[in-house]
């Protein structure tokens, strides 16, 4: 849900990863280096770098001026992707003495060298050390709570983006980005109202009002969550993401028609986002449309084919189609990217039974119960197997697990109902499917099976008016089944 606001901390990490061009020197007694001092921030990089070369091999040259080229020269190197180099050039500036602010900013530089290597703890020691060296330096504060968040210290990159906002307040991509990770710990209050300040700001960013609708949307106030994400859309309306933001918001109040048709437009902007063709077939699948949804979510595993959400939600499609080896295989895919998948381990199981598959139908109920203990259903289909494959003493075990777990499920009273009634225990078989009727008095099922149990004991008179009342609910008859 949050991948949309999570990406603005990303962003405002590359906008602050991007080493600081050195100021260009004024002119000294080095005559011979003019050109060069000029070419040197010219912002051409091939020949910036020549340029700055000279004035760094040039031993007659002041220190200051040395220092600027090298740090303009490792700059280049960044823009040319020469990250090493780049590193060389801050590491060798870091080696003489400088003031502590320009000292700092070098640190900054190379720390952001560093980051975009993958070198996350030599990036927090740089930003860590320039903070040292100048503490008002906003830009550390904000570098540094980038990798703390990348690192999962939360707490630690809130806190440095506390101390950005006192340090320039003014900066709408602080509260973005403090917004970004209060939604990823799921504090939504707390977001809302960072990305309000940064509206405040900058009233014409449509990536703050659509993260704000996403805080508003996980909070359940889908009103003001598509009010949000219209604005965003008035301001930009090729935001594919925000219009893939509200088609979910529209979806959340039943919208399932208007809700298609932003899908449909954030696809045509964006036909290699993966998440809108899930959400698509999602809403497909609301209507009923199993067809069009199978065919969106093989394209959402085909542009990110780790999607486990997008393989579930397709075996449940195939599951419903009854086609159960293609539901089988789904499930299995689910499971081999993600194991704790609960409900890929359930429904896999649910299309085993259906395959008259118990042993392996029995092994995935028994897995679901292990990761979801608390999973009454996952016990009463494993019941519904025990008592197929004869096992009626364990078939009891778990319907009365799934009954002690959901008090009120009426189809594991009935269950039970029916393997006392196998069982010859008549009076408890009456119990279970009066209590099941009590709770669902148009089972027709319940009805016919208390109808038996009563003919067990002999009372035919309520037999009978069980019995009509199970075929006036049913008048074509069943399949037996629990």
């Amino acid at each position: 849900m949050w991948r949309a606001a999570f990406l603005t901390l990303l962003a405002l990490s590359a906008v602050a990863g991007t080493a600081r061009l050195a100021e260009a020197q004024g002119a000294s007694h080095e005559e011979g280096h003019g050109e060069d001092r000029g070419q040197c921030t010219s912002g051409r990089p091939a020949i910036a770098i020549v340029a700055c070369t000279h004035i760094i091999d040039d031993r007659s040259a002041g220190d200051e001026s040395r220092a600027s080229a090298l740090r303009n020269r490792a700059y280049y190197y960044q823009q040319l992707g020469d990250l090493d180099r780049a590193i060389a050039d801050y590491t060798t500036v870091l080696k003489h003495p400088e003031q502590r602010r320009l000292q700092a900013k070098s640190y900054v530089n190379r720390g952001l060298m560093y980051s975009q290597k993958g070198n996350e703890m030599e990036a927090l020691a740089d930003f860590t050390e320039a903070i040292t060296l100048d503490p008002k330096l906003d830009s550390a504060y904000i570098d540094r709570a980038a990798i703390l968040m990348k690192r999962g210290d939360s707490h630690g990159a809130i806190a440095d983006l506390d101390r950005a906002t006192l340090l320039d307040p003014k900066d709408p991509g602080i509260y973005l980005s403090r917004a970004s990770i209060y939604a990823h710990r799921g504090d939504h209050d707390h977001a809302i109202v960072d990305y309000a300040k940064a509206i405040e700001i900058d009233p014409k960013n449509a990536t703050a009002w659509r993260d704000r609708g996403l805080a508003y949307r996980a909070k359940g106030d889908n009103e003001k969550a598509a009010a949000d994400v219209a604005e965003a859309l008035r301001l930009d309306p090729n935001m594919a993401s925000a219009h893939l933001d509200l088609g979910l918001s529209l979806e959340s109040v039943g919208q399932t028609a208007q809700a298609l048709e932003e899908f449909n437009k954030g696809i045509e902007l964006n036909p290699g986002d993966a998440e809108a063709f899930k959400a698509r077939a999602d809403a497909y699948m609301m209507k009923g449309d199993t067809k069009q949804a199978i065919a969106d979510f093989s394209q959402a595993v085909a542009l990110d084919p780790r999607m486990v959400s997008a393989y579930m939600n397709r075996g449940v499609a195939y599951l419903g189609n009854s086609d159960f080896d293609l539901a089988i295989a789904d499930f299995t895919r689910s499971i081999a990217i993600d194991p704790r998948q609960y409900a890929a381990y359930f429904n896999r199981g649910e299309a085993l039974t259906a395959k008259h598959d118990p042993d392996r139908a029995l092994a995935d109920f028994t897995q679901a119960i292990r990761i979801n203990p608390g999973a009454g259903n996952a016990y009463a289909h494993r019941a519904f197997v025990r008592d197929q494959a004869g096992d009626s003493r364990g078939a009891l075990d778990d319907y009365g697990h799934a009954i002690e777990i959901n008090p009120k499920d009426a189809e594991a009273l009935r269950g039970r109902g029916f393997v006392h009634l196998r069982r010859h225990e008549a009076d408890a078989a009456i119990a279970d499917l009066t209590a099941a009727i009590a709770l669902n008095p148009t089972d027709a099922l319940a009805y016919h099976f208390r109808a038996s149990a009563r003919e067990a004991k002999k009372d035919l008179k309520s037999a009978q008016v069980d019995e009509a009342a199970a075929l006036q609910l049913n008048p074509k008859g069943w399949v037996r089944s629990q």
